[in-house]
């Protein structure tokens, strides 16, 4: 039987092989995952409690700024209102973002 016989023949019974799918293994959480869980858990926090201080840090300056006529704490104070509300709508987003892209097909 020559080479080219072979090859003929191994072609037109490809279709014999079987087919199966490669097997998807779950995911498996490596060691120390739940500690690097408990780490971001305090860090979120406390950018919650850091979020929510700025906010009424700008309320104070700011109430004290208007009174006792001091146009720059007045000033002060509105700009940490208003980056703490920015800060707070981008925790927001940021959560629901990490959690989109952490997500597993499983």
């Amino acid at each position: 039987m020559s080479v080219i016989n072979v090859i003929n023949e191994s072609l037109t019974q490809i279709h014999l092989l079987p087919t199966q799918d490669l097997p998807e293994p779950s995911p498996i959480e490596p060691p120390g995952a739940g500690a690097i869980r408990d780490i971001v858990g305090y860090i979120q926090w406390i950018a919650g409690v850091c979020i929510v201080g700025l906010f009424f840090g700008g309320i104070v300056a700011s109430t004290a700024g208007r009174l006792w006529d001091h146009h720059g704490s007045g000033r002060l104070g509105a700009r940490l209102i208003v980056g703490a509300l920015a800060l707070a709508v981008l925790y927001g987003i940021g959560y629901g973002v990490v959690n989109q892209f952490a997500k597993t097909s499983a």
